[in-house]
This record gives C-alpha cells, structure tokens and sequence, in this order.
C-alpha cells in the first residue's frame, strides 16, 4: 500500500517536473525548479525503499514467529508422545512384574507342598 503511495507520488512528480520543463523552456530558465522537482523525486524514491524495507521486516519477523510458534507445538507434542510411552512402558513392567510374581508363587507353592 505506501509502495502504491510511492508511485503515486512519483507519477506526480513526473508530471510536475514535465509541466516545469515545458514551462522553463518557454520562460528560457528554470533550473532551479527543476533541481527542486529532481530532489522531490529521489526523496520518493527514497520513502519507497524505507517502505519496502519496513514491510519485508515485519514479514520476516511474523515468518520467525509462525516457525517459533511451529517447533513449540512439535516439542509440546513430542513432549506429550514420550510421557504416554514412558506411562506405557511403566505399566507393562508393572504386569510383568506381577506375572512373575505369581509364577514364583506358584512354584514356591509346588516346592513347598508334601508329596
């Protein structure tokens, strides 16, 4: 949008400094003007550049943030993914555990009985 301004703004110009040439010619002079409409221009140029500079900074700064926000989600869900294995795996040492114990019980209690 100020880029739109910009040449909007030059246009203008343009057309100023071509009334101005067209008028110091026939004046026979001029020069004056037309270094003034010269310095205006460049000066739009200048705010045009200022202007795309500033944009492509703020585009930069919200692609940063998107990634920022991206690979906080990836580490929250990676996060999540290893405790529900961790809790998995917790629970099937736990049956392990308990199977082994009933088989040692049942042998204990097979060793233990009179013939």
């Amino acid at each position: 949008m100020n880029r739109v301004r910009a040449l909007n703004a030059k246009d203008t110009l343009r057309q100023k400094l071509a009334s101005i040439q067209n008028a110091s010619t026939n004046l026979g002079g001029g020069m004056i003007q037309m270094m003034l409409i010269l310095r205006e221009e460049n000066e739009a140029k200048a705010e045009a550049r200022r202007a795309d500079e500033e944009q492509r900074r703020r585009d930069e700064l919200a692609a940063r943030e998107e990634r920022c926000k991206s690979e906080k989600k990836e580490a929250e869900e990676r996060r999540l993914q290893e405790s529900l294995a961790r809790e998995e795996h917790v629970c099937r040492d736990m049956e392990d555990a308990r199977a082994r114990t009933q088989e040692l019980a049942m042998i204990f209690g097979a060793l233990t009985m009179e013939p």
